[in-house]
């Protein structure tokens, strides 16, 4: 009788406790990407000016209407940079890629970048787009001091 008693009580534990626990889960969704101004029309020289730090130009001869991609370090993370002709071609050739690039698994190789690169954001501001390494306010703030 009483392992019987202690057997409903542990059952009963262990349901109220499951189903409290699916109650104080707390789920915020994390933003990864953004569009903005799209009549700005940016040059790499822009990001320079700002304390973007170019590491090397990227071949860009894969990705249509790129005027070029570079890749650099902004606040000690790893940032690179699309420019295109028009906010146009970033929505109609480099969206998909940015999107791409950000649901990628951690072993997945970067096309225009051997080393393995994760990003988990992106900008599309104007004609560029901005691949963030670690999160969106990280572009935000690249941003913030060109405008």
């Amino acid at each position: 009788m009483i392992k019987k008693f202690i057997l409903i009580n542990l059952i009963l534990i262990c349901f109220i406790s499951c189903s409290s626990e699916e109650e104080l889960v707390v789920s915020d969704e994390i933003i990864t990407s953004m569009i903005t101004d799209e009549d700005k029309i940016y040059k790499i020289e822009d990001f320079k000016n700002i304390g973007w730090k170019q590491n090397k130009k990227l071949n860009n001869s894969d990705f249509p209407k790129t005027i070029g991609i570079w890749y650099g370090f902004f606040n000690k993370r790893d940032v690179e940079i699309w420019i295109y002709n028009s906010h146009s071609d970033v929505l109609e050739n480099g969206m998909s890629y940015a999107e791409e690039a950000i649901n990628k698994r951690p072993t997945n190789r970067d096309p225009t970048n051997p080393t393995e690169i994760r990003y988990h954001a992106y900008v599309i501001s104007g004609n560029s787009l901005i691949l963030c390494e670690d999160k969106i306010e990280d572009c935000i703030e690249l941003l913030s001091k060109i405008n």
